[in-house]
């Protein structure tokens, strides 16, 4: 008798159980309007509430908050001021309810969190509610910044102080998270916010003691316009003041037909004696090669790569064989390359009868200095040609058979090999070979008169000699 009461007494338990547990489900089915389950939000909870009350109560819970409230923002003397003014509620609510209640829908897990009184927690932050915010906080950190300033160095190569150095300035960064998690625990206690803008010191990548060992002298070559006339002299000059100050960056290509150009009168070029087809002649900016030249050993002894450079078809009496830069714009050019790490500096000017460069930078690591060499064999002239003026083109020179007028000398040829020699204080360590040229001998060239000498006219002693091959001398 006791079993059968124990047994129905059971199943009513588990009757009204099922009918508990049906009930609720039944009534979280019949009104899906509603929150079940313990729902929180911003410490609320909603379980029961429609979307309406719970946006109203969420609401009411948000501006009671921030009802009076006051936010400085400081920095040193800077100071930013928001109230409630500055906050905007509605629509923070409205997702935020709204993200609640799509975690809403009846479940298995949602009769486990009834029976285990299970909790899910939903909240608006700070940020969400204040009105553009990043963009008000990105223009505060806009405020303080300060980018970090590298040194710098100034090149004015005709100044007394030729190099003068900016120094580095140190930026500011603003710790932006510090400032996100300062604003984010007072807001949660109060309504009277001071933040004081906490900041890092950026330091540049170049500091002033960078320049230390990069602006020492590396090399400086010259050549002599003692001889020169005046045009030719202008043409050195104004060659050299165009290349003055011209700063190399490292791995940067430079044209010495780039940095003079125009080579023409609009340039300041005049008129000298130029080379051409191996005689010497007259044309525009007679000159410029020795520029190019002085430039050239200038490089050669600053271990800097030469791209390109040329020999002039004869050799020329300002530097030795095989050391020389013929230019020709449009046709042959000097260039060159800074393969070093650090920039260079190139001075350029004419001191009395000297045409000088000079070039800083970094200086060959352990001391080492470099010297130029040329070693060379002459090769044999073929002697003079005497060519009879037919037409009378040198009639102001010569009329007669037996008159001679000297065009050009004979000149011998060079095999040339130029080298590079490095020292370490007084000993050799190295010699590498730059160039190997040839300059062809040059035969010479004497006019003779055309004309039978008159009867009885003696002509006077001549003054040229013709010369025969060296080889027959």
């Amino acid at each position: 008798m006791k079993k059968l009461k124990l047994t129905v007494a059971l199943s009513l338990f588990a009757l009204t159980f099922i009918m508990v547990i049906s009930g609720i489900i039944i009534g979280v089915v019949e009104d899906r309007n509603t929150f079940s389950g313990n729902i929180y939000i911003n410490g609320n909870n909603v379980r029961g509430y429609t979307v309406e009350r719970a946006t109203k109560v969420v609401e009411d819970g948000i501006k009671s908050k921030i009802n009076g409230i006051n936010i400085n923002i400081k920095y040193g003397d800077k100071v930013w001021t928001f109230d409630e003014s500055d906050f905007e509620v509605d629509d923070a609510v409205k997702n935020v309810v709204s993200t609640a209640f799509k975690n809403n829908k009846f479940s298995n897990k949602d009769l486990i969190n009834m029976v285990t009184e299970r909790k899910d927690n939903f909240t608006t932050s700070v940020f969400d509610i204040f009105k553009d915010f990043d963009k008000k906080i990105d223009n505060i950190i806009d405020e303080i910044e300060v980018e970090p300033q590298n040194a710098t160095v100034s090149f004015q190569p005709d100044q007394k102080q030729m190099f003068v150095i900016t120094p580095e300035e140190n930026g500011i960064e603003v710790d932006k998270q510090a400032l996100l998690n300062d604003l984010k625990s007072q807001f949660s206690v109060s309504k009277s916010i001071d933040i004081d803008v906490k900041t890092k010191t950026i330091e540049p990548q170049i500091k002033a003691n960078y320049f230390d060992d990069k602006l020492s002298l590396q090399s400086k070559f010259s050549t002599s316009i003692k001889n020169s006339q005046a045009g030719r002299r202008n043409n050195v000059t104004v060659a050299l003041k165009k290349i003055n100050g011209t700063v190399v960056k490292p791995n940067e290509i430079v044209s010495f037909n780039r940095l003079t150009s125009p080579q023409d009168a609009s340039g300041g070029y005049q008129n000298a004696i130029i080379i051409l087809n191996g005689v010497y002649t007259n044309g525009m900016g007679g000159g410029i090669c020795q520029a190019s030249t002085t430039l050239y050993n200038a490089l050669v002894l600053a271990n800097l790569e030469i791209e390109e450079v040329h020999k002039h078809t004869i050799p020329v009496h300002y530097v030795e064989h095989a050391l020389d830069a013929m230019i020709s714009d449009g046709y042959a050019d000097l260039i060159f390359k800074n393969t070093s790490n650090d920039d260079i500096y190139i001075k350029s000017f004419v001191k009395g009868d000297d045409a000088v460069v000079e070039i800083y930078g970094k200086s060959l690591p352990d001391g080492v200095t470099i010297k130029r060499v040329a070693e060379e064999t002459t090769i044999p002239h073929n002697g003079d040609k005497v060519i009879v003026d037919v037409n009378g083109e040198y009639a102001n020179k010569v009329l007669y058979k037996g008159e001679y007028y000297r065009l050009k000398w004979p000149e011998q040829g060079y095999d040339t090999t130029a080298y590079k020699e490095y020292y370490k204080g007084d000993k050799l360590i190295k010699r590498e070979e730059i160039r190997h040229e040839t300059y062809q001998p040059q035969q010479g060239i004497v006019i003779e008169g055309a004309q039978e000498l008159p009867e009885g006219f003696v002509l006077p002693e001549q003054d040229v000699t013709i010369y025969p091959p060296q080889s027959e001398q």
